[in-house]
């Protein structure tokens, strides 16, 4: 697997999280992303991880922002989530790991992450070069 650049979004904190620096062991570049996040998309990273771990925070009211990024999401929770079924079927997709989360399975997430993102882009290119290809015999 290619590094990536992962925006962890997440309650703002002090310092790196324990999920951070996991994703960096493994051997991807992590950015959190920028405190007020919440009001507009956070520009950067390949592929969004979402840390619902904290109890404390109300995320639901995110769920339009994230259902519309054309990055894929991994959502990290310790239990099921509203906001996971309100992104369900994001175009982008949607991983969610929950429990007790091991490198193997973040390495899995990740994986598929990238492979959606390639095909994405891939479907794009085809879609910029048809458009292309049409204007062409105008």
């Amino acid at each position: 697997m290619q590094p990536m650049e992962i925006l962890v979004l997440g309650p703002d904190g002090s310092g790196p999280t324990d999920l951070e620096e996991t994703l960096t062991r493994l051997g991807h570049d992590v950015v959190r992303a920028a405190e007020g996040w919440q009001l507009s998309p956070p520009p950067g990273g390949d592929t969004l991880v979402l840390d619902l771990r904290d109890g404390d925070h109300d995320w639901r009211r995110l769920a339009d922002l994230l259902r519309q990024d054309e990055r894929p999401l991994v959502i990290v929770a310790d239990q099921p989530r509203r906001l996971m079924w309100a992104l369900t079927g994001r175009p982008a997709g949607l991983m969610v790991l929950t429990g007790a989360e091991s490198d193997g399975s973040y390495r899995v997430a990740l994986r598929v992450c990238q492979a959606l993102r390639a095909s994405r882009q891939e479907r794009s290119r085809r879609k910029g070069f048809s458009l292309a290809s049409g204007m062409a015999t105008l």
